[in-house]
């Protein structure tokens, strides 16, 4: 029987909506025959299915709103599919040995209106799920780059367009939920999802007004409720069930603890994980609270007191969190500023009289962007305090991420992108992306070239940088691709695991290592460290001063020798992971391999096979023949 021969209901609902007929298998139909073409093109609501089956309802927009669209959305999700499978794969090339995804590349990929980055955002969470490609370690971390890089350009959009906002029109919880989803940026599918935050408010706001209507039942009041003197009690009582809702049958509460930790910054910011724990810091709280206040028709609008009061906060902690305090006042329209409620979502949503907080009597409302700035200042300043004094890299990578955020905050704040700047010259990361900033500053009609800055360097200053530096850059990724020919008295060879032999406060250390790259003589390098063999400097003693001409002999001896790049992890050490540029005669092979946990090693390698490091593309290409003696040596 001919599928022709079918009407065309037949087709498109029992036959063609059969979870075993692909997209390619209608697109099959559809190159073969003209009817068939027809009548599988014009059926919006087959693709849609489709669409669906294949990829998830992850669209951020309603899809039953559109029409007529999916065909087009479906053929535009699978070119960019290659697109982006295409930009990952070849991301290698163009960014080593930096490992960072050029601009160009992503503002590329998504350009165009939605739903495109949509898709682009979605096919990198696929890829990045893949467990073949995570078993290659340099495709998986540029799938990771891109995704993040994004996820940065998506979020610095609505960024913008929620800060151009007048204040009467801004969300506390959204302006969370963004901070929230800033901060889950790097966390594959488990980043904040608006949809989801709406929907633990609306299980909030649905189980208050069941506590409203039971307590109703159970007084059996509802002709006093309509009286003129009970708006107000009314709205106390909706307060109150909030209240017994939030902390008392949900438990929500402060955070216990806070400290610069990855989880407990995780928990600070993270608005979906608030839900998860029921722990939350002051603004996460007040979002909650005054979401659901909003939902049942009460306004309650934020406020900071700086008075001490009778129960001060005791811990540390609790001071660093909530300084200067942040409540949630309400107001009888048809009172006095004497009826005002305050609530104070950090000890329990308790409700006080005015009277407690006469200082705040004729204070206006803290506004959203003072609230989102002071959740932020909190994240960045222990971030510093941090870095100052345990010097933690981690902690400096991390704190320009959120300075990156202020650039979205205030994307005509001068300070905020010189200072963002700057780090990105510091650190050499994120060059591109500060270029982009200055430029659209210093074009913008806010631009004052005579203006006095906070930073000795003005933002044209900056920008001339930022620009010379990412040209230093492209010159290390050019001489990176150049080939080296191995000599025939070269001893070890790249992806080699062996044993490095050298000296730290006067003891001798045995630690495997895997090489990654080589000199045929020393070369000087600000990246790897190239002391592996010297004694610590603050062990100098006479006897090291009289030893020092036979000590620069063994240093030019040393240096006139074959160098490798190493990476080296050291558990005996407060920061066990270096990368240090040794001699040859340090080294010795390891007969038994064993997998070494650096952080960089996705930089060079593609996986570890159990004997040996496997090369990427472009350290293959560099060092061409290596591999066969790193075969030849492991046997």
């Amino acid at each position: 029987m001919s599928l022709l021969s079918l009407s065309n209901e037949v087709l498109i609902c029992y036959i063609f909506s059969l979870d075993t007929i692909s997209i390619s298998d209608l697109q099959s139909l559809m190159v073969s025959c003209r009817p068939l073409y027809n009548i599988i093109r014009e059926s919006d609501e087959l693709w849609r299915l489709k669409f669906i089956q294949r990829w998830g309802n992850f669209l951020s927009q309603t899809p039953n709103s559109y029409e007529n669209v999916w065909f087009e959305w479906t053929t535009m999700r699978l070119k960019k599919a290659k697109e982006v499978q295409k930009a990952v794969q070849n991301m290698s090339s163009v960014a080593y040995p930096f490992g960072q995804s050029p601009l160009i590349v992503i503002n590329e990929l998504i350009a165009g209106s939605y739903p495109i980055p949509e898709c682009v955002q979605n096919q990198l969470e696929e890829i990045i799920d893949d467990k073949k490609i995570r078993e290659n370690e340099t495709t998986y971390h540029y799938a990771r780059d891109v995704l993040v890089k994004v996820r940065m350009s998506m979020l610095d959009k609505k960024w913008r367009d929620f800060m151009a906002q007048p204040e009467s029109r801004k969300s506390l919880f959204e302006g969370v939920a963004l901070i929230s989803q800033w901060s889950t940026m790097e966390h594959g599918k488990r980043q904040t999802c608006l949809k989801d935050l709406k929907s633990s408010i609306e299980k909030i706001t649905d189980r208050v007004k069941q506590l409203l209507e039971l307590e109703v039942e159970k007084v059996s009041c509802a002709v006093k409720l309509c009286s003129t003197d009970e708006p107000k009690k009314k709205n106390f009582k909706i307060l109150d069930s909030i209240n017994q809702v939030m902390f008392i049958e949900l438990g929500f509460k402060k955070l216990p603890y806070f400290d610069t930790s990855d989880h407990t910054l995780y928990l600070y910011s993270n608005f979906e994980q608030a839900f998860e724990t029921k722990e939350g810091c002051p603004a996460v709280l007040c979002a909650i609270y005054q979401e659901v206040a909003r939902k049942m028709g009460i306004v309650c609008e934020a406020v900071y007191c700086n008075q001490n009061d009778r129960e001060d906060e005791n811990s540390l902690s609790d001071r660093m969190l909530n300084r200067p305090k942040l409540l949630l006042r309400w107001k009888d329209s048809a009172g006095s500023e004497d009826d005002s409620i305050y609530i104070d979502v950090f000890r329990g949503g308790s409700l006080n009289q005015s009277s407690l907080y006469p200082s705040l009597k004729k204070q206006p409302a803290a506004s959203v962007d003072s609230v989102l700035f002071n959740m932020l200042k909190v994240l960045t300043h222990f971030m510093w305090n941090q870095y100052d004094e345990y010097g933690l890299e981690r902690m400096r990578d991390d704190m320009l991420f959120y300075i990156r955020l202020e650039c979205s905050m205030s994307p005509q704040n001068p300070n905020i992108i010189t200072c963002y700047a700057e780090h990105c010259i510091d650190l050499g990361i994120q060059l591109d992306d500060a270029i982009q900033l200055l430029q659209n500053y210093i074009q913008s009609p806010e631009y004052n070239p005579f203006m006095g800055y906070l930073f000795s360097r003005s933002p044209s200053k900056m920008l001339e940088e930022c620009i010379s530096k990412l040209n230093e850059q492209k010159a290390e990724i050019a001489a990176a691709k150049t080939v080296h020919h191995r000599p025939s008295s070269l001893k070890f060879s790249v992806g080699l695991v062996v044993i490095c032999n050298y000296k730290t406060c006067r003891r001798n250390i045995r630690k495997p290592c895997v090489i990654v790259s080589w000199n045929l003589k020393f070369q000087e390098s600000n990246e790897w460290k190239s002391k592996a063999t010297r004694e610590d400097d603050c062990y100098s003693s006479d006897e090291e001063d009289s030893d020092e001409e036979d000590s620069d002999e063994e240093d030019e001896e040393s240096q006139d020798q074959p160098h490798y790049h190493i990476l080296m992890v050291d558990s005996d050490e407060d920061n066990p992971q270096f990368q240090l540029n040794v001699p040859e005669e340090t080294l010795e092979l390891l007969p038994v391999a064993v997998p070494i946990k650096h952080d960089k090693i996705w930089f060079h390698f593609e996986r570890f096979d159990g004997r040996r490091y496997l090369p990427n593309a472009e350290k293959r290409a560099q060092f061409p023949e290596d591999e066969a003696v790193t075969l030849s040596l492991i046997g």
